[in-house]
């Protein structure tokens, strides 16, 4: 079993968090078309026969989405069984109207909100989804006595001199499997580096072996060894190397990741 697949129905976000490891305050607006989502969940299923753990549908702010709940019935019917969260910053919670919290209820949707100790009305939220039966947690958060957030920044090397297979074993979010495009990558970084390398004008580069594209995939047992092994793009990670420190908003200078 896939144990938990992330999918982004947004890149950017309307937070700023420095050294996210999605590369969200780099990122242009996008938001995931409805029909590229469809046929690759469509696909996911088809090879996996529904069987995966967890899908988290997150960003970005998912919550950005003009067409949020148009996906819920789809993850759902394809995936009866699984685990499905949206993760969101709770922003924009409070805002969501009888539509988003009746579907988030009708398809077994689940919240989970990352709590950045900020001026966020969560109490609205939590008697929201309270009213309409929906589960609603927080996401593990590390605070210090001051109530500032703990955070951890990785870095990359942008040099790519790194013993790729050691990188993988070190690594702290080898786990997150992304879906994105018709393929799957073993983790959020090698999944959006894109945007870093457009903002930055860098080359970390994607090959061929750093993903599997599930429409070539010829069985599911070849993409579950897929997700457990190193790939290329490993050598631009040093795990080995984060730095501890307290969230801040991003200034968008490369040093955050490098």
């Amino acid at each position: 079993m896939l144990q938990k697949v992330d999918i982004h129905l947004t890149d950017h976000c309307n937070l700023n968090c420095k050294g996210c490891t999605h590369f969200s305050p780099l990122a242009e607006k996008f938001f995931l078309d409805i029909d590229d989502f469809e046929r690759d969940l469509t696909r996911l299923s088809e090879l996996s026969k529904g069987d995966v753990g967890e899908m988290f549908l997150l960003g970005g702010e998912p919550l950005l989405h003009p067409e949020i709940v148009d996906f819920f019935p789809i993850a759902r019917n394809l995936f009866p069984n699984t685990k499905l969260v949206v993760i969101t910053n709770g922003i924009l919670l409070p805002q969501q109207d009888e539509r988003f919290w009746k579907a988030c209820k009708r398809y077994n949707i689940q919240l989970w909100v990352s709590d950045y100790t900020l001026n966020i009305d969560y109490k609205s939220a939590e008697a929201k989804a309270r009213e309409h039966g929906v589960f609603l947690g927080y996401t593990s958060v590390a605070k210090d006595e001051q109530n500032r957030k703990l955070w951890t920044k990785y870095k990359l090397d942008l040099e790519g001199k790194q013993y790729w297979v050691n990188s993988f074993r070190r690594c702290a979010i080898k786990n997150c499997a992304t879906l994105k495009k018709g393929k799957l990558y073993t983790c959020c970084t090698l999944a959006h580096i894109e945007h870093f390398n457009k903002y930055f004008g860098t080359n970390l580069e994607i090959s061929e072996f750093d993903y599997v594209d599930i429409y070539k995939a010829d069985s599911w047992e070849s993409v579950l060894n897929a997700m457990v092994k190193p790939v290329p793009f490993c050598r631009y990670c040093k795990p080995g190397e984060f730095e501890r420190c307290f969230w801040e908003p991003s200034k968008k200078e490369i040093s955050e990741w490098s």
